[in-house]
C-alpha cells in the first residue's frame, strides 16, 4: 500500500485522534515570531497547523500527498490546496514559483524517504522555516516490547540533519499520552496517523504487546527548529 492510500484512508478519523500532533503544532506555531504574507505548509494533513496559527496572511499553500486529507483542510480566502509529495523534487519548483515568505511542516517530514535531500531542498528556498519532526523515541517502549525497529530516524540523526541544513538550535519535545488499557492504546495508534504508512505490528507482535507492554502511556519524541 502506498503512503498516499494509507494516510488517506485515515482521513475521516484523523482529527479525532491527533492529540499529540495538535500539541506539536501549537508548540511550532508559538516558535514563529512576526507575521508572514505567503505561507507554505508541507504535509499539512487536515490542517492541524493552520488551525492553531492565528496570524494574518494573504496566501496559504496547503500541500499534502493525500487528496482526502486536503479535502478536510479548512477552506477560506487565500488558501490554495495542492496535492504533492515532498519526496518529489518537482514539488519544490512549484513552491519556489509560489514565492513563500515562510515554510512550515508539522509532524510530517519524518516520513521523507531521503530526509537529507528534502531538508536540503527546503533550505535551498532560502526562506524562513519552522519544522517539527517525530523521531524514533516515539513509541520506544512499544517497539522494544514487540521486538521491532522504529520506521523513522532517531533523534541524533534527525538533529544532525536539521543543524546541517539550517544551523539553528533544535528543541527536544517529549510527550506522554495515557490510556486506560493497552488495547485502547493500540486502537489509537491505528487511527491517529502517528504510526507508519504501513501497519506497525503484525498479529504476533500485537499479541506480545497486549501481553507484556509495561506502561500505561505511549512516549513521543519530537524535534523542533525555527530558522526565521
Amino acid at each position: 500500500m502506498t503512503p498516499h492510500h494509507s494516510f488517506g484512508r485515515r482521513a475521516d478519523t484523523y482529527d479525532r485522534y491527533n492529540v499529540i500532533q495538535e500539541r506539536v503544532a501549537r508548540e511550532l506555531a508559538a516558535s514563529i515570531e512576526g507575521t508572514y504574507e505567503k505561507i507554505v505548509d508541507l504535509g499539512c494533513g487536515t490542517g492541524g497547523f493552520f488551525r492553531v496559527y492565528d496570524r494574518p496572511f494573504t496566501s496559504y499553500l496547503a500541500i499534502d500527498i493525500s487528496p482526502r486529507m486536503l479535502a478536510r483542510h479548512p477552506q477560506k480566502e487565500g488558501i490554495e490546496k495542492l496535492v504533492g509529495d515532498f519526496n518529489d523534487s518537482a514539488l519544490f519548483e512549484k513552491i519556489a514559483a509560489f514565492g513563500p515568505d515562510l515554510v512550515v511542516s508539522s509532524s510530517a517530514l519524518q516520513w521523507a524517504e531521503d530526509l537529507d535531500r528534502t531538508l536540503g531542498q527546503i533550505s535551498a528556498l532560502k526562506k524562513p522555516t519552522a519544522l517539527a519532526l517525530f523521531t524514533a523515541g516515539t513509541f520506544q517502549t512499544l517497539h522494544e516490547t514487540a521486538g521491532v525497529r522504529s520506521p523513522i530516524r532517531d533523534a541524533k540523526e534527525t538533529e544532525r540533519l536539521l543543524r546541517k541544513h539550517f544551523g539553528t538550535p533544535v528543541r527536544h519535545l517529549h510527550e506522554r499520552l495515557y490510556f486506560d488499557n493497552t488495547l485502547a492504546m493500540l486502537r489509537y495508534i491505528q487511527r491517529s496517523g502517528v504510526s507508519a504508512p504501513r501497519p506497525l505490528l503484525d498479529y504476533r507482535q500485537v499479541k506480545e504487546v497486549l501481553r507484556a507492554y509495561p506502561l500505561d502511556y505511549l512516549e513521543f519524541e519530537i524535534l523542533l527548529t525555527s530558522h526565521l
